[in-house]
């Protein structure tokens, strides 16, 4: 409530200086009971319909006043006639200063000319002006505080909105990805606290130690975000100690509930969202404070002592505590209850620091805000109620980018982040996503459908089923809306679309449809017909195999059984990483698999499998990159394409259903144009789709504009929307998952545990071969070459060959995979190996070979 306080003169206007993020232009009175924050229409209206239609979330934000309109003809009258309820605590100064931001928001406003979409080019704001003439009144949430220590926390993994450019939207997810953003939901945008420094150099006239926005984006990280939040409260300097400090934590703890209440119980969207901390930061008013407020706690006059064995039970005296702190005049005994001095009938008053936290929740307004009807009270307790000291607050603040979305759920890009639930229910519209990532160091993840439908790269999901996700990145999407519940921890966030029309999903679909207009084509023509033989292209990242697993889920659903092929090396197809190979799926894929039904689980075992099974042909490459070895990427590529021809004769079904071939990611300046001609030819390609590079889709249009294929077909080369929601797998990111994915080839997982024989053999025993030193090459030397078996040679992943140790070396080298041991130790005094192999037989006619990659991580035994 505003107050009759003396209107300051326009000397004293000021900016406001308790702003820790955000933008600058705002306007307040010397003491920052009311200001003016340049803003948006579309906050405007946020406010505006919270106050009137979600009176439960508006006691979230901070008080609104009203709205003002600064342009060209802002004059004092328009002023009066805007803002009715405060214009009379306005002062003559303020408002002309008022009439000045107006004129400079009018020349902004009319130099600005934005272009809605991914057309425009997004230039970040280094001004931290908005151009724009609207502007809200508002009560500061920080008035009434003699030391006020604030911090902003910007909410959400996701801080763009929909209408952001696209620009806009990749720099703002490398923030997220590189902050804590990414991994708990929010990010300390700023902070300001008072005595938060033994170093004066690092304080301000004011004696705040101020941490800006690079604080959180540079030096706040997962591993140190708790310590660096502890700094905000717990300041000894000032006279927080650790008792005083643990109160207004549980205070903020009972707030953040209420906000996550209130959250669930809204369907909204904010993006950039802040919440906004507040308390006393002078530990002594913060005393003073909670003693007025809690008047019973005798908590400012408690007398500091520790308890001796010499007042113990005497009459008169407080009891003795045997195992007691006492910090600053604040006693907690073994039970964490706080220990004040005796009331008036001798007997200690102890109240626990979490029951002290609740009643400071509860009491709100009371200092800090609270639900009591002003409507039900006199002048003289208004008048009471608003000169009580300010202990806490806690405000959700900046709605430039904030609207209702009424039957699209709560918002769960902002619950990531104050949530205490370990199970919600997330809606989500037709065409739109909710992604995921489960750490391979975190809990698994439990999803199930209530209503709806949902998919997985192309596999439903069936309604009422439990599925548990561990160790991926991925995303579940509807077509035609659905219901998840999901239980348990992960990064998430969900992304939708203003229509159908703007959502990669649509055209990823549309070409499904025509793929299988294709095959029934295949089907009515005769004999030697084939289906589609796709192949997607793209850089790294780009969404290739997703769009790949994705094409496959959808034409088994349909009944189809396409072949599917990966050339890329550095991801196995049910496979270890480091080969190229084939199948045919013609049943459902494991949506649970981390590799999304890619993966070696689905491949056959001596166990029960929940799906069925693949049967794939590989061939070992022993290098992470087609460019390691180009020559033998070709002849691998080549006796691989042989191989699928060789199926897809035999089935007609198979041969109806084409291929789908997933390409690996090359350079086109270093020959990658190439490589990409020599799979199509040997795969008689004849649609290529490329994802994330008009490059590309201009050089192989180029190239292949005059071609057929060897059965006359014109190939076509067609461009597809690469989806935002690719995430960007590092390096560590994928040593970690071939890791598990070697582990789980020998040892099973959570589903199927596997037991592999350990065997013990000489080195006279096994044929080990190794690819030449590129670097000791010489002319006619052989594709391959014996190994000397080493100690260097431990823990790595040999293949097993399908092929005889009298063959040729070129012949072993391309012969197909049988499978794959590890060499779990070298005993070179005893010349022997300890080998592990998935299944019982002996080794001794049988190549193997010791590729170059992927590297030993893990001792499988160990």
């Amino acid at each position: 409530m505003m107050t009759n306080k003396p209107l300051p003169s326009h000397s004293d206007l000021k900016p406001y200086n308790h702003a820790v993020a955000g933008h600058e232009g705002t306007l307040c009175d010397p003491d920052g009971e009311l200001f003016i924050k340049p803003c948006t229409q579309q906050e405007i209206d946020f406010y505006e319909s919270a106050f009137k239609d979600h009176l439960e979330f508006a006691e979230l934000m901070p008080a609104f006043m009203g709205t003002l309109t600064l342009n060209g003809v802002t004059d004092m009258h328009s002023i009066d006639e805007q803002l009715p309820a405060v214009a009379e605590h306005m002062s003559l100064e303020m408002k002309e200063e008022a009439l000045r931001m107006a004129k400079e928001a009018a020349a902004e406003t009319a130099a600005s000319t934005p272009e809605p979409g991914d057309n425009v080019k997004w230039r970040p704001n280094k001004t931290r002006k908005i151009a724009t003439n609207k502007s809200v009144v508002l009560e500061n949430a920080a008035y009434g505080f003699t030391r006020p220590n604030i911090l902003d926390a910007k909410l959400g993994k996701r801080l763009w909105a929909d209408d952001a450019p696209l620009e806009k939207r990749q720099r703002f997810d490398e923030i997220s990805k590189a902050t804590t953003n990414g991994s708990h939901g929010f990010r300390i945008a700023g902070m300001r606290v008072y005595k938060g420094s033994e170093d004066p150099a690092e304080l301000d006239q004011e004696g705040y130690k101020v941490y800006d926005k690079d604080y959180g984006r540079l030096h706040v990280n997962r591993h140190n975000v708790v310590d660096e939040m502890k700094k905000f409260i717990f300041n000894p300097r000032a006279g927080i100690d650790e008792d005083l400090g643990k109160i207004i934590a549980g205070a903020f703890v009972e707030d953040l509930k209420r906000v996550e209440r209130i959250l669930r119980s809204e369907e909204s969207r904010m993006y950039s969202a802040s919440l906004l901390f507040t308390f006393e930061g002078d530990g002594d008013a913060l005393r003073a404070a909670i003693e007025q407020t809690l008047p019973n706690s005798g908590i400012s006059d408690m007398e500091q002592r520790r308890p001796t064995s010499a007042t113990k039970g005497k009459d008169g005296d407080i009891p003795a505590l045997t195992t007691s702190r006492v910090d600053s005049a604040i006693v907690l005994d073994d039970d964490g209850e706080m220990v004040i001095r005796p009331n008036e009938n001798g007997e200690p008053i102890t109240i626990q620091i979490q029951d002290a936290a609740k009643m400071l929740a509860t009491d709100r307004e009371s200092g800090f805000g609270s639900e009591v009807d002003l409507d039900e009270i006199d002048m003289a307790d208004d008048d009471e109620m608003s000169n009580m000291p300010k202990i806490y607050s806690l405000k959700l603040i900046d709605f430039a980018h904030a609207s209702w979305v009424p039957g699209e759920g709560p918002d769960e890009n902002n619950l990531f982040g104050p949530t205490v639930s370990d199970t919600r229910v997330i809606t989500l519209q037709p065409f739109s996503e909710w992604r995921f990532e489960v750490l391979r160091s975190s809990p698994a993840v439990t999803v199930r459908v209530l209503s709806g439908t949902a998919d997985r790269d192309g596999t439903e999901l069936a309604s009422n089923r439990s599925y548990t996700f561990a160790r991926t990145r991925s995303k579940i999407y509807t077509l035609q809306g659905c219901t998840l519940e999901v239980t348990g921890n992960c990064d998430n966030y969900t992304a939708s679309y203003p229509s159908p029309e703007q959502s990669p999903l649509l055209t990823y679909v549309n070409f499904h449809f025509a793929l299988h207009e294709a095959r029934t084509a295949t089907l009515s023509a005769g004999r030697n017909a084939q289906g589609p033989r796709v192949m997607i292209c793209g850089p790294a990242n780009s969404g290739k195999t997703t769009l790949a697993r994705t094409l496959v889920g959808l034409a088994t659903r349909m009944g189809s059984q396409p072949m599917v092929a990966n050339l890329d090396p550095g991801e196995g197809l049910l496979s270890l990483p480091g080969t190229l190979s084939a199948a045919v799926y013609g049943t459902i894929m494991d949506v649970e698999d981390p590799a999304g039904g890619f993966g070696v689980r689905n491949t056959p075992s001596s166990g029960p499998s929940a799906v069925p099974v693949k049967l794939p042909i590989v061939y070992y490459f022993g290098r992470e990159k087609v460019e390691d070895d180009v020559p033998h990427w070709r002849d691998l590529t080549s006796k691989l394409a042989s191989s699928v021809r060789a199926k897809v004769k035999k089935d007609k079904d198979v041969r109806a259903a084409g291929v789908v071939i997933d390409a690996p990611a090359v350079d086109l300046e270093k020959g990658g144009l190439d490589l990409l001609a020599h799979a199509v030819g040997e795969f008689a390609v004849n649609i290529i789709v490329v994802l994330g590079s008009a490059g590309m889709q201009s050089a192989l249009q180029t190239r292949f504009a005059a071609e057929r294929t060897p059965q006359g077909e014109p190939i076509v080369v067609m461009s597809l929307e690469k989806s935002d929601g690719v995430a960007r797998r590092d390096d560590e990111f994928m040593r970690l998952s071939r890791e598990a994915t070697i582990k789980e080839y020998f040892f099973g997982d959570a589903k199927r545990t596997l037991s592999p024989l350990t065997q013990s053999v000489s080195f006279d025993d096994v044929a080990i071969f190794k690819a030449p030193d590129e670097s000791e090459a010489y002319e006619g030397q052989p594709a391959l070459e014996a190994a000397e078996i080493s100690a260097e040679m431990s823990h790595w992943a040999l293949a097993v060959m399908n092929a005889s140790v009298n063959d040729p070396p070129e012949t072993i080298r391309q012969a197909p995979v049988i499978g794959f041991i590890a060499i779990a130790d070298v005993d070179e005094d005893r010349r022997r190996l300890k080998v592990l192999s998935p299944v019982s037989g002996r080794l001794g006619n049988q190549p193997l070979i010791w590729g170059q990659w992927p590297e030993p991580y893990i001792n499988l035994l160990g």
